[in-house]
């Protein structure tokens, strides 16, 4: 969800809910206002919409997403259309270098959406083994993590979209408690801590989506 959408997707956000999702719980662990980080699994292109729209609509909040660069196939689209989607890429290649603007975010009080298990995973049983990146920026911006948990169809394309609508199957988005992890702001960042606390940030995902979640 981007500044640019902003005032589209405030318009569209009920019919888009209403279309793809069928229950939302856990909207009072929500903080009223940013830093903070919304860690989710993935499945499919309508969590991020869908979780977009829930923060939008609980205070008119706005929020970016991180995303691979190669999120709309061509890598060229990606990067025309990532500023207007609100989407900051991550260049394989240098994946470090997209925590700098992401931090700048977090640090002006804004929100990030981010995809632990780096890629849509569609095992309905257990999440990827999780990615350090968000407990990476937590620990930068002394901000919280969200855990978020979807429960939905596997939707990544229109014709994908259509079959579900015929089928009226609908998403499920679950928002945990905020992790807390001040406790650790002013450790030595190892190697260890970040495996630990992304592993903590997972299970809670794990619980939410009812996966088992891949530990370190």
């Amino acid at each position: 969800m981007s500044f640019t959408l902003h005032p589209i997707a405030r318009l569209t956000a009920p019919l888009v809910n209403k279309i793809f999702l069928k229950q939302t719980r856990g909207l009072e662990n929500i903080p009223k206002s940013g830093p903070y980080i919304l860690a989710a699994n993935h499945v499919s292109v309508p969590d991020e919409w869908l979780i977009g729209n829930i923060i939008l609509q609980q205070g008119n909040k706005r929020l970016w997403f991180i995303g691979r660069d190669d999120f709309w196939s061509a890598k060229w689209w990606s990067k025309l259309t990532a500023r207007v989607l609100g989407v900051l890429l991550i260049d394989w290649r240098e994946p470090a270098k997209v925590l700098e603007p992401t931090l700048a975010i977090l640090r002006a009080g804004g929100i990030i959406a981010a995809f632990p298990e780096g890629t849509r995973n569609f095992d309905a049983l257990a999440l990827v083994l999780g990615k350090t990146g968000a407990v990476r920026l937590a620990l930068a911006a002394h901000c919280p993590i969200i855990p978020v948990g979807y429960e939905g169809p596997n939707i990544t394309s229109v014709l994908d979209g259509l079959k579900h609508l015929a089928k009226r199957t609908k998403a499920k988005l679950y928002f945990g408690r905020p992790l807390d992890f001040s406790a650790y702001y002013n450790q030595p960042l190892t190697r260890a801590l970040l495996y630990k606390l992304t592993d903590q940030v997972m299970a809670e995902i794990g619980k939410l989506c009812n996966k088992k979640p891949r530990l370190h």
